[in-house]
């Protein structure tokens, strides 16, 4: 098997009012190359008010870092709340298949608890993307000057600063 591709870049996509946004091209050949398919796991942020997406095969990769959690707390004899790292982790999801294009429509669940309006911040993390609400971004603490400044770009040229 070949080495998983991994999520590199950034763009802002508008969204319509029918829910549609398009996966920046970069972020969807991994997908495709990663699973073979032309779907976009959805996810709620860790701990931000953001959305994860993810090709399908992660799936497998996330179950594993779930079960090597586990036996590193076990071993240090910590508590470990594997109920709700499953939970997050494969309950609160949903698999949503994209055109050609990288066209999708955002699920209503997923669109409120990323707070998505009219447009999405696609954000590269490796192994994931992170998908925000690029004025929900501005405002959060803890994000670095150096992603602000990324988003604050795209929304110049936008014309939506």
């Amino acid at each position: 098997m070949s080495e998983r591709g991994l999520y590199r870049g950034h763009g802002l996509q508008a969204i319509d009012g029918k829910g549609r946004v398009a996966i920046p091209a970069p972020l969807r050949a991994v997908i495709e190359r990663n699973s073979g398919e032309r779907v976009v796991v959805l996810a709620i942020g860790d701990g931000d008010d953001c959305l994860v997406g993810y090709d399908g095969n992660w799936s497998d990769d996330l179950r594993a870092d779930i079960r090597n959690a586990e036996t590193r707390a076990l071993d240090a004899g910590t508590e470990f709340d594997r109920k709700t790292l499953k939970r997050l982790g494969f309950g609160a999801t949903e698999p949503v298949p994209f055109d050609a294009s990288g066209r999708f429509i955002l699920p209503s669940v997923f669109k409120k608890l990323g707070k998505l309006d009219d447009l999405a911040f696609f954000y590269a993390t490796g192994d994931t993307f992170e998908i925000w609400n690029p004025h929900v971004l501005l405002a959060a603490p803890g994000v670095d000057e150096i992603t602000k400044t990324l988003v604050r770009f795209h929304l110049e040229e936008r014309g939506a600063a």
